[in-house]
């Protein structure tokens, strides 16, 4: 009978300590994600950063795209221009300079 108690609590002693191996295992595990999970929130962070600035950045590029001349509109400029400068190149012409 002392024979099957002792064998009783060996394999109880053995399972107690497969479970506390297991345990240390899941905590370790449990730590590696908690770490994983903390890496991958300042990775979003970083990442939710940078879509904010590169959305401010395309707003300010479609409002220079809008304000920016067209190549026709500064050809026109510069004929008008032109126009103007003949006609001032005769006015002068005409007082006699």
């Amino acid at each position: 009978m002392a024979d099957t108690l002792k064998q009783k609590l060996d394999r109880i002693e053995g399972k107690a300590s497969l479970l506390a191996k297991k345990i240390a295992e899941l905590k370790q595990s449990r730590n590696a994600s908690v770490s994983r999970i903390n890496e991958l929130e300042q990775i979003e962070l970083r990442q939710k950063k940078e879509i904010q600035s590169l959305d401010t950045q395309v707003q300010y590029l479609s409002l220079s795209h809008t304000i920016a001349p067209k190549t026709e509109d500064i050809a026109n400029s510069r004929d008008i221009l032109a126009h103007l400068v003949r006609e001032i190149d005769r006015c002068i012409a005409d007082i006699g300079y």
